[in-house]
């Protein structure tokens, strides 16, 4: 692998989570999404969560292997879960700035460049994410996409509703995460909790324009969608934002009546309402 010259950017660090079914493939094309950026991180750090399988692992191996700088591998015992795992991963992380990445999709090769920029541009930034588009396959199947607002302003109006972040973009402080209580187990929403924690103790943040990173997706992600046992933790973080003077009663109320009846709903009905609505595609012509 050709290295990078780093020494304009700040140092970072990439932080992911590996469990037994990821499918090795899949891992592969993540990592090396990873190792051939235009600026590639000081550190990638890879929690295994729990046994996971000899490809898997010989995938690991191989990637520790090439990469030119340090890559480590930390191995919970047994499956704890994407929050926690997050949590011990982020403990091992020796830089200030830690980017996020899922072990199934696939980053754009300027992606770390372009949040460094803005990096430092802002000096006080906490958290900068940005765009994805949603694959099926191949990255030349585009069945969605997910937009999030740009500017302090919005993103703070959008986090009365929905998750104002997408969480595989995401470059965040260390230091900042740990002043918020770092990533907890939330079910499925460990990620929107966080950033309204974020958000709530008055951190600079802010979303680019461009696509960073291309997200698979499958049927699966709207099982996820459904499941029963996300409503009280969405009942939760609702409270939370309440409390926090994040949205008014009245708010509350009809966020807790929308997510209701979207977990309750048909599978069927639900993939239709996140293509063609939340995540519709917006046909950009981007490419891997």
């Amino acid at each position: 692998m050709k290295e990078k010259i780093n020494n304009k950017f700040p140092d970072f660090s990439v932080l992911m989570s590996v469990y037994k079914n990821e499918k090795p493939n899949y891992l592969d094309k993540a990592l090396n999404s990873i190792e051939n950026q235009t600026v590639i991180p000081k550190e990638i750090i890879v929690v295994q969560d729990g046994p996971i399988s000899q490809q898997l692992s010989a995938i690991l191996k191989k990637h520790q292997a090439a990469f030119t700088n340090n890559f480590r591998i930390i191995k919970n015992k047994e499956n704890q879960g994407l929050g926690a795992s997050l949590r011990l991963g982020t403990k091992k992380v020796t830089t200030n700035w830690v980017a996020r990445m899922d072990s199934d999709d696939i980053s754009v090769p300027e992606r770390f460049e372009k949040q460094l920029n803005m990096i430092k541009k802002i000096p006080e930034l906490a958290l900068i994410g940005g765009q994805i588009n949603e694959f099926a396959t191949n990255v030349g199947n585009i069945v969605g996409s997910r937009n999030v607002p740009t500017s302090e302003k919005e993103i703070k109006k959008f986090a009365k509703w929905r998750s104002p972040f997408n969480h595989p973009t995401i470059m965040m402080r260390k230091d900042v995460l740990q002043k918020v209580g770092g990533y907890v187990p939330f079910g499925n929403l460990e990620d929107y909790y966080l950033w309204v924690r974020v958000i709530s103790s008055g951190y600079k943040v802010i979303n680019i324009p461009d696509i960073l990173v291309y997200m698979r997706v499958d049927e699966g992600m709207y099982n996820r969608r459904g499941k029963y046992s996300n409503i009280l933790y969405f009942y939760k973080l609702r409270k939370y934002l309440k409390n926090e003077e994040m949205i008014t009663f009245y708010e509350q109320v009809i966020g807790n009546i929308v997510m209701t009846i979207n977990i309750i709903a048909p599978n069927s009905i639900r993939k239709i309402l996140y293509q063609k609505i939340l995540h519709r595609n917006m046909k950009m012509n981007d490419k891997e």
